[in-house]
């Protein structure tokens, strides 16, 4: 068991053992070992720059890693919960930003990483289908909040920014519009999956429900930091775009019906508690 010295009590009881995802006998004897019910696979390399510096990296940790996980999962009889992307979506109703369903046809991968996640989901609904595993995909959207630092999204870089007093100019960008998922909804989905009986969907929507701008964002961050220097104006934010396209909406009544999701944090109360929970952490200089 290993403490960091910012761990909650509930992190504290959790045994971290060192290993690769790309190492199925590892996996297996971690399996064994630690007497595992159930994995809920995150790991990944979810930037899509990232990528596309080193796809055969990234390919053998997002699609083998994947792989040797529903392997293993198929070996164990264990319930496997894979943690996914709306990044599938691509661009998908960028024109009328109507909501998406998660059996409607996909588009071609934009990127290297929605390819590659696909590619996961594709094998977990296989070992599903051919083999029986009792597995699911989980589609999250711009996840953000306490402890999660895969990639920076556009709550937590603004949000950090004005905690720290620095400015936030944005030429363009105020009026591009996306989901966001706080990890409170997303570890409970998790919980929510883990404990239903066996899905009838190998695929599931999750994220907060809202659709908001980066101008709403700016106005709730610039309520808790009213001295905070943010000027962000109208149009698409073109970074943005680099790593995920305009589309839009996920649509939720599928999680609701299946797992009884009920997402419980809107931005509202996900980025006040954020960055309550920032500021209770030390200031790095």
């Amino acid at each position: 068991m290993r403490k960091t010295g910012c761990l909650t009590d509930v992190e504290e009881k959790v045994t971290f053992v060192p290993g690769d995802i790309r190492e199925i006998t590892k996996l297996s004897e971690v399996v064994d070992n630690e007497r595992i019910e159930c994995i809920v696979h995150t790991a990944a390399i979810p930037l899509e720059a990232k990528c596309k510096e080193n796809p055969e990296a990234a390919f053998n940790v997002n699609v083998v890693g994947t792989f040797n996980v529903a392997e293993v999962a198929r070996r164990k009889s264990l319930r496997l919960i894979n943690m996914s992307s709306q990044a599938v979506y691509g661009n998908l109703h960028e024109r009328d930003l109507t909501s998406i369903r998660e059996d409607e046809p996909l588009p071609p991968p934009k990127g290297v990483y929605p390819a590659q996640k696909l590619m996961g989901e594709t094998l977990v609904t296989c070992y599903r289908n051919v083999f029986g595993v009792d597995a699911v995909s989980l589609r999250p959207n711009w996840v953000y909040g306490p402890f999660q630092a895969t990639i920076e999204n556009p709550i937590s870089m603004i949000l950090k920014k004005a905690r720290k007093g620095e400015p936030f100019i944005l030429d363009t960008g105020g009026d591009h519009r996306l989901a966001y998922t706080y990890v409170k909804d997303l570890a409970n989905a998790t919980f929510l999956a883990y404990k239903t009986n066996r899905l009838g969907t190998s695929v599931l929507n999750i994220d907060s429900g809202q659709f908001v701008s980066i101008k709403e964002v700016v106005e709730i961050i610039r309520n808790l930091y009213p001295e905070a220097k943010i000027r962000v104006g109208s149009g698409l934010w073109p970074e943005l775009m680099k790593q995920a396209p305009l589309r839009g909406p996920a649509d939720l009544s599928r999680a609701k019906t299946e797992l009884g999701y009920d997402p419980k944090y809107p931005v509202q109360i996900g980025i006040k508690e954020y960055a309550e929970w920032l500021e209770s952490m030390p200031k790095v200089t």
